[in-house]
C-alpha cells in the first residue's frame, strides 16, 4: 500500500478515500476536519522538525477507541491546502506505540533528493489516512494516532499488530488539485479544440482536415509549479482519442497514470513523454501523433506531478 507511483502503473497510486471536506472553492478557514486531537495524538512527542526524521516517544498504555489527529507543526501559508480530489506529497513515519518500533518510514526523511511519497485523495469511502490529511497544507506535521478498528488492514502491511492501534507521522510537502490549473492559452491552427467541464475534465473536438505530419505539442493550461525534467517521473491525467474520434486512452475514468521519464518510453509506450520536459506542473499539453507507422491520434496531458 505504501509505495509511489511508478512509471506506467495507474494502480500504484496510494487511493485515501475520504477527504471530501474541502471542495475546490474553500479556503483553509472555511475547511473543518474530521478528526481531532485525542490523548494518544496530544501525548505523542516529536523530535526534530519537519522534513527531518521523527523520533517519538509514545504514551504507554493508552487505548485508542477512535482515530485522532493532532497538527503538532503548522504552516504559516495556507494558501494550499489537502481538499477532496488532491494529489498530496507526503513523508510518512508509523509506529508500533506498543513496543515504540517504527514499522515504516518514507525515503525522503532520509535523503534529501528522494522525491516524496503520493497519497491519492479522493471522495469515495471514509478512510482515517485521508482524514488526517483533510484541510492540512504544506509544510503541517500531523500525528495520528488510528484505532485498531480503523487501521488493521495499514497495520498488516506494514508487519503490525492488526489488533493494535497505530501511530503515524506525516509531513505535508505539497498538495495540488487532480486537474491543470492555470491560464489558459489559444491553441495553433491545426490543433484540434479542447474544452473542460467543471471538474476540468477535457474533451476534444477534431478538426474537419488531415492530422499534420510528425508529433507536434502546444501548451494550453500554464501552471505554476515545478519543471518537468527528462529524468522525472511524470505522474498525469491522460486523454487519447485516435484521429477517427476513438477513445484510446482516459484516465479520468479509470485513474492516474504514471508515465515515467524519457528513457523509459519504450517500457510504458507513452512516446509522447518527452513532450512533457520542461513543461510546469499544474500545466495542460496538447500532443498530435501522427508518425508513418502509426494511426494518427491526439493526447491531452494535465501534469499532476512530479516524483
Amino acid at each position: 500500500m505504501l509505495r509511489r507511483l511508478v512509471p506506467a502503473t495507474a494502480a500504484a497510486a496510494l487511493l485515501l478515500a475520504g477527504a471530501t471536506g474541502c471542495s475546490a472553492q474553500a479556503s483553509a478557514a472555511d475547511c473543518e476536519p474530521t478528526l481531532h486531537p485525542g490523548a494518544l495524538s496530544d501525548g505523542v512527542t516529536v523530535e526534530g522538525g519537519f522534513g527531518e526524521t521523527p523520533e517519538v516517544s509514545i504514551p504507554e498504555d493508552l487505548q485508542v477507541l477512535a482515530t485522532q489527529r493532532t497538527v503538532v507543526e503548522e504552516a504559516a501559508d495556507r494558501s494550499s491546502i489537502v481538499e477532496e480530489q488532491s494529489l498530496v506529497g507526503v513523508n510518512m513515519a508509523f509506529f508500533d506505540p506498543a513496543s515504540g518500533e517504527r514499522l515504516y518510514e518514507s525515503p525522503g526523511f532520509a535523503a534529501a533528493d528522494q522525491s516524496a511519497e503520493f497519497l491519492l485523495v479522493s471522495e469515495d469511502a471514509a478512510n482515517p489516512l485521508s482524514e488526517s490529511l483533510r484541510c492540512a497544507a504544506p509544510g503541517d506535521r500531523v500525528v495520528v494516532a488510528i484505532s485498531p478498528e480503523e487501521g488493521s488492514q495499514l497495520a498488516m502491511q506494514l508487519g503490525g499488530d492488526p489488533e493494535a492501534p497505530l501511530v503515524g507521522v506525516i509531513d505535508v510537502v505539497s498538495a495540488g488539485p487532480l486537474a491543470a490549473h492555470g491560464p489558459v492559452r489559444g491553441l495553433p491552427n491545426g490543433f484540434p479544440a479542447v474544452v473542460t467541464d467543471h471538474e476540468g475534465r477535457p474533451g476534444i473536438v477534431l478538426p474537419p482536415r488531415d492530422a499534420p505530419a510528425g508529433t507536434t505539442s502546444a501548451v494550453r493550461v500554464e501552471g505554476d509549479g515545478a519543471e518537468v525534467g527528462a529524468e522525472d517521473n511524470v505522474i498525469a491525467q491522460v486523454l487519447t482519442v485516435g484521429w477517427d474520434g476513438t477513445v484510446q486512452t482516459n484516465s479520468w475514468n479509470t485513474g492516474l497514470m504514471g508515465l515515467g521519464n524519457e528513457q523509459q518510453i519504450s517500457q510504458s509506450g507513452n512516446t509522447f513523454r518527452e513532450q512533457l520536459t520542461g513543461a510546469k506542473v499544474g500545466s495542460q499539453l496538447v500532443i498530435i501523433e501522427n508518425e508513418s507507422d502509426a494511426e494518427a491520434k491526439v493526447v491531452v496531458v494535465d501534469i499532476i506531478g512530479v516524483g
